[in-house]
């Protein structure tokens, strides 16, 4: 009866490591899966080498956590080419532990591709040839602003000029995540043809963290702590982008801020003064302006929308800070339809184009 019963022990236990391994193995096999599924991030560190990006200058004494510079006046100075690399290893660390696959543009104070700085052309298309060489799925160019007045403020995050939907859709949730933990003014998502943005293959990003010209934006860009929340709030806006839902506590263990959620879409056609100082030629088309309101009736920013104009072409793109999306209209009769494009929300708004008389 003992030896039967320690037979059946020595099985039992045989049995559970057993499955102690088929799940370790299943565990491994899903972690695997999970990893191949994630998009791979071309984090780029704008400026570096002989471009030394915007200059801010400290305070007398401030402790940066970076390398020591000084200008002519010897006076403690921030660099933004230090600031953009810093930022950008912290968000390598950030998705990395999370299992995405990362590539940087550059590692250390080079220009594009970690080789010496030798001209601007060179160094952006290094970068770009970069991106798109190892077939990268996301890209994120991390900037600090400069302005010729000292009192601009704020963050903003860049998509090129008809970005698709993909693009709009990743700037407006990093621009959110930026806004939230970073606490500066929400300059909002916004279109320029920057080399970066345009020669990518892939939905990409420019961020403009703080400017490097504001008193109050310079001093938290010298924190550690302010630069990892910059990180780590870019690092959400990517997570969420890759459909994993919410990322854990970040910024110093805050929250993600939960998605808007927009309630109503309002259309209606500019005048013909606000049509002409948008470069709109009035006998050829109209500017509309689509309106995005929360359930309170409050504009939101930073929402993604891609409109449907009567001559049949889609265009994407994200509200402004005060809730609206310009669009220009061709003089065709016809629908326009405008929706929000954001996962689950079905918000949208029609108007009918009159035909027009040239």
């Amino acid at each position: 009866m003992l030896r039967t019963r320690r037979r059946a022990s020595g099985l039992d236990a045989r049995v559970r490591r057993r499955r102690t391994l088929l799940a370790t193995v299943a565990l491994s096999l899903a972690a695997a899966g999970t990893a191949a599924a994630l998009p791979v991030v071309a984090i780029d560190p704008g400026h570096g080498g002989g471009d030394s990006g915007a200059v801010g200058v400290l305070a007398p004494g401030t402790i940066t956590g970076l390398e020591p510079r000084f200008n002519q006046q010897l006076q403690p100075i921030l660099l933004e080419k230090d600031v953009n690399l810093d930022v950008a290893n912290r968000l390598n660390a950030w998705l990395v532990a999370r299992g995405f696959p990362t590539l940087m543009t550059r590692t250390a104070d080079n220009a594009g591709g970690d080789v010496p700085y030798t001209g601007v052309s060179a160094d952006l298309k290094a970068r770009t040839d970069l991106a798109n060489g190892r077939l990268a799925e996301v890209f994120v160019s991390i900037h600090q602003n400069s302005a010729r007045s000292p009192l601009a403020t704020g963050t903003e995050t860049y998509v090129k000029v008809g970005a698709p939907e993909p693009a709009q859709v990743l700037a407006s949730g990093i621009q959110r995540t930026l806004v939230a933990c970073l606490g500066l003014r929400d300059r909002g998502v916004k279109e320029r043809s920057f080399y970066v943005l345009r020669n990518t293959a892939m939905p990409a990003v420019l961020v403009e963290g703080g400017f490097l010209s504001s008193a109050t934006d310079v001093a938290l860009l010298a924190q550690p702590d302010f630069r990892q929340n910059m990180a780590e709030a870019i690092g959400a806006g990517v997570f969420q982008y890759a459909g994993l839902g919410d990322p854990g506590p970040i910024c110093a263990g805050g929250s993600v801020p939960p998605p808007p959620k927009p309630k109503a879409i309002a259309l209606a056609r500019a005048g013909k003064a606000l049509t002409q100082r948008a470069g709109i030629n009035p006998r050829r088309g109209d500017l509309w302006v689509a309106t995005v309101r929360d359930e309170a009736g409050r504009t939101m920013a930073s929402v993604p929308v891609r409109a449907r104009l009567p001559n049949g072409k889609g265009v994407a793109a994200s509200s402004r800070p005060d809730g609206k999306v310009l669009l220009a209209v061709p003089r065709r009769k016809g629908k326009l339809v405008v929706a929000v494009a954001m996962p689950g929300v079905k918000v949208a708004a029609r108007a009918t184009v009159p035909a027009r008389t040239r």
